[in-house]
């Protein structure tokens, strides 16, 4: 029994370090299509922190990606909804965020060469503007949520994720729990 014990933690142990040295990027995780063996090679070089840390940060990216993009496409399936028409951006989105479509679109034709964003104006403007929407058109979303608060607190402590990792930093563990928590929040509430 003793013999059985000893094998069961040793493969515990085992299979904890070969999470460890993938997570820091020491060991690779068998790369399956030829992009990522692509990818595997050019980054061969690269410092295994750097590596690890890429590793790390595609989960919480993702979940980030998702919950942004939700977000998004709410508001704007709402207010086509409320509105009954497609172009609500005039009399919805306040001066500051005409502005900032405005500016944003402006610094796109000057780099043609580089694809633009989203069609959607909801694209050009920042997370936390998205807030602003909800809450200054409370009537078209009330239906939805328990109060603004609600709203507000999931989209500003996510954006303030969200700029970590767009500054392309290793969000801490507990920093990404609340991400996810917040996906799930919004995920519950709206659909």
């Amino acid at each position: 029994m003793d013999r059985v014990k000893g094998f069961v933690f040793r493969g515990m142990l085992a299979s904890n370090v070969i999470v460890q040295l993938r997570a820091l990027g020491t060991l690779r995780t068998p790369a399956h299509t030829s992009q990522e063996r692509q990818d595997d090679d050019m980054l061969v070089s690269v410092p295994a922190v750097v590596r690890g840390g890429a590793i790390e940060m595609q989960r919480v990216y993702r979940l980030l990606y998702v919950f942004e993009n939700l977000v998004r496409s709410f508001i704007d399936q709402r207010f086509t909804e409320v509105d009954k028409k497609l172009d609500w951006w005039d009399t919805r989105a306040s001066s500051d965020m005409k502005k900032k479509l405005e500016i944003r679109k402006q610094e796109e034709q000057k780099n043609l060469w580089h694809p633009g964003r989203n069609d959607s104006p909801l694209f050009y403007v920042d997370f936390g503007d998205l807030a602003l929407l909800i809450i200054n058109h409370w009537a078209a979303f009330k239906d939805f949520f328990p109060n603004q608060a609600w709203v507000s607190s999931r989209i500003q402590e996510t954006e303030r994720s969200r700029n970590v990792i767009a500054h392309t930093n290793l969000l801490p563990e507990t920093e990404a729990a609340r991400l996810e928590q917040h996906l799930r929040d919004w995920i519950a509430q709206v659909d």
